[in-house]
């Protein structure tokens, strides 16, 4: 086992006491959300280092490849559900949103597995829009936990970010699965 996947095991073990810290929460007891955050962030970087990692020492593996966007996924799902869920952050996340976020999820991975069967192999790669709602999400976690204001505000500029990417990842599977002379109406032959 490389370093980069040891670091997705640790993420992917720090998501229960993220989730367990969420819950504990209590008015009064801002320690417990403080311990919260620090735990998030130190998951939330490790993303960053072992992604680095891989890539700067090629280190890149099959299990990597499920575990980092397995633990990337859970990590921020699971963090708004469990914040939809608990009544006691000043900033109320809707419920909706943690259906919209994992929609997200959901689609873009529906849709690139559509791609692969009828049209592929093709190869995805990363788009700066969805590199931009990881980061968003991230945020929207953190800045709820940290309690700072405008929190409603900056969840929906959150959930715009994390729309967008959705549509870029739609368009740009549909550039790479349709042939140019076939994407402009009127075209056909």
């Amino acid at each position: 086992m490389n370093l980069p996947n040891s670091i997705s095991i640790f993420r992917l073990a720090l998501i229960p006491v993220v989730l367990g810290l969420i819950m504990a929460y209590e008015p009064g007891q801002e320690w417990i959300r403080h311990l919260a955050f620090s735990v998030f962030l130190t998951a939330a970087v490790s993303d960053f280092i072992d992604g680095y990692i891989a890539r700067r020492f090629d280190q890149r593996t099959k299990l990597g490849a499920v575990l980092d966007p397995l633990a990337d996924k859970l990590l921020i799902n699971l963090s708004f559900v469990f914040l939809a869920v608990t009544p006691h952050f000043e900033t109320d996340v809707p419920m909706w949103l943690p259906v919209v976020i994992l929609g997200r999820d959901i689609g873009i991975s529906l849709g690139a597995y559509l791609l692969n069967k009828y049209k592929g192999p093709l190869r995805p790669r990363p788009r700066f829009l969805g590199k931009a709602a990881t980061t968003a999400h991230s945020v929207g976690v953190g800045w709820v936990l940290v309690n700072w204001p405008y929190g409603f505000q900056v969840l929906m500029a959150m959930v715009a970010i994390s729309l967008g990417s959705l549509v870029d990842y739609l368009f740009h599977g549909y550039e790479q699965a349709v042939p140019a002379e076939d994407q402009v109406p009127g075209n056909a032959k």
